[in-house]
Order: C-alpha cells, then structure tokens, then sequence
C-alpha cells in the first residue's frame, strides 16, 4: 500500500481535518480560559469534524486550493461556533415542523395546572 493507493477524498478529508486541529490549537493557545485535557481533546475532535465536513462542502465552490485550506483552518477555529449555529438552526426547524404537525393534529398545549398567584394586600 503506496501513497497512490490512497483516494484523493481520504487525503482532502485528512488535510482538512490538520488544518481544523491547528486552528483550534490557535485559539486554545490563546485563550485565558483554564481547559481540562479532554475538553482541549473534544475541541480539537470537533474542530477536526467541522474542517472535514465544511471542507467537502466548499471543494465545490472554492477552486483554489490554498484558499480551500485556509478556509478548512478558519473552520477549525470558529468550530465551536458554527456547530452552536447549526445547533440552534436544526432546533427552529425541529421545533417549527413541531408546531406545524401539533397544529395539524388540533393538539394544544395546556397550562401547567396552576393557578395565579392572589395578589397580596
């Protein structure tokens, strides 16, 4: 097994992942923020995550490839932040299509079962 066994998807997925990794080393660096190991561990696992999976999106679009792998370490460092995006993005949708099937189906929410509060003299 040579370097040419190797498909150029696994190597883009690889380079990617690097880039995402020292990204996200740059900004663990320069943090003040005091990190356990695996927090530092799962940082890095998501950054390596975010790079591989932004960077196929982008090959499409991005036809340079020194600008595909700056944007593959720009992704590693705002990981964090675009999965909070995605994150919160997925979660309208859920709750939206929620609302809409609940809406379908005549189901309404009901109180929690307390009465208001008397107002105090």
């Amino acid at each position: 097994m040579g370097p040419d066994d190797i498909s150029p998807e696994v190597k883009q997925a690889g380079i990617a992942g690097l880039l995402g990794m020292m990204g996200m080393a740059v900004k663990i660096i320069l943090t003040d923020e005091k990190l356990s190991i695996g927090k530092v561990c799962a940082n890095l696992f998501a950054a390596m995550a975010v790079a591989v999976l932004s960077g196929f999106a982008l090959e499409e679009y991005v036809h340079n490839k020194k600008m595909l792998w700056a944007l593959n370490g720009l992704s590693g460092y705002m990981a964090l932040h675009i999965i909070a995006w995605a994150e919160s993005a997925v979660k309208a949708r859920l709750s939206g299509e929620l609302k809409k099937v609940e809406k379908a189906a005549g189901i309404t929410k009901k109180p929690n079962g307390k009465r208001p509060a008397k107002k105090k003299r």
